[in-house]
């Protein structure tokens, strides 16, 4: 009898402890970071600068919170300009809700501010970025389908953008690697333009975005690896011309940013 008793105990603790899981399982958020089958990817990507002409507010470095569907997943706001990496959700209608960071260092200053918000539909395991660009003063918002299938093997896949409001239309070469001359992966690229994934050779290059149909050279990076079977993002950001000469953050001028969106270890 005692024997029996204990195993009515148990097996009710079992059933006990298995209920309180599913309920934990439940109520987890909906967000979480990974390969999840079944589920749409999004990555927000902060490349909106700070276009503050006065001195004080040209210092100030503005961050975004992206909420989706009504739920804030970052520990951090986003500054510009950096992502929050993928994060997965059921499939459906997306609203995604961007917000200054509550902080004394907003333009203006105090409590959070809504600077805009973008609704798409999004479907299972696909993948999707949304760029903030524009200005910190007058935002606006990107959505791309991101085609990550992987390229010919051997191969990798970038994509190009131009997200600087101000450096008008922009050519992009790359040297190095094996090639034995530069070659150029985009023409006269205007402002908020794409040119969408194509595949190159992997290696590491540096790459120079130029005044389109010129030699000028407005920002190279060196030292740039683009590794097989992996999928790349490319973008211009900041200003050519600076808001304020001599206060606006130099974080806000011109650069490159590049991103792997897949990533395939070459080893």
């Amino acid at each position: 009898m005692p024997m029996k008793l204990y195993k009515v105990e148990l097996l009710s603790g079992l059933v006990l402890m298995s209920l309180s899981l599913l309920s934990c399982e439940q109520n987890e958020p909906q967000g979480v970071l990974g390969e999840e089958k079944d589920k749409a990817k999004i990555i927000f990507v902060n490349a909106t600068p700070n276009a503050a002409t006065q001195p004080a507010a040209a210092q100030r470095e503005i961050a975004i919170w992206p909420f989706y569907n009504g739920i804030q997943f970052n520990t951090f706001p986003i500054k510009f300009p950096w992502s929050n990496g993928y994060k997965a959700f059921a499939p459906g209608t997306m609203v995604m809700r961007f917000d200054t960071a509550q902080s004394q260092s907003n333009n203006p200053p105090g409590a959070a501010a809504k600077v805009g918000e973008l609704t798409f539909p999004t479907e299972a395991d696909r993948y999707y970025s949304v760029y903030s660009i524009g200005t910190a003063q007058q935002t606006e918002f990107v959505l791309l389908n991101d085609d990550l299938a992987l390229p010919t093997p051997g191969k990798a896949k970038v994509r190009i953008m131009n997200y600087s409001p101000d450096s008008g239309p922009l050519d992009l070469f790359i040297t190095g690697g094996s090639l034995a001359a530069p070659i150029t992966l985009a023409t006269s690229l205007a402002y908020k333009s794409v040119k969408p994934f194509f595949e190159i050779d992997p290696g590491t290059y540096t790459i120079e975005f130029r005044v389109a149909g010129t030699p000028t050279v407005v920002k190279s990076k060196a030292n740039v690896i683009i590794d097989k079977n992996s999928c790349y993002s490319i973008w211009a950001r900041g200003f050519r011309t600076v808001p304020s000469p001599g206060n606006t953050f130099g974080g806000y001028a011109f650069d490159i940013s590049y991103h792997a969106n897949r990533w395939s270890n070459p080893l």
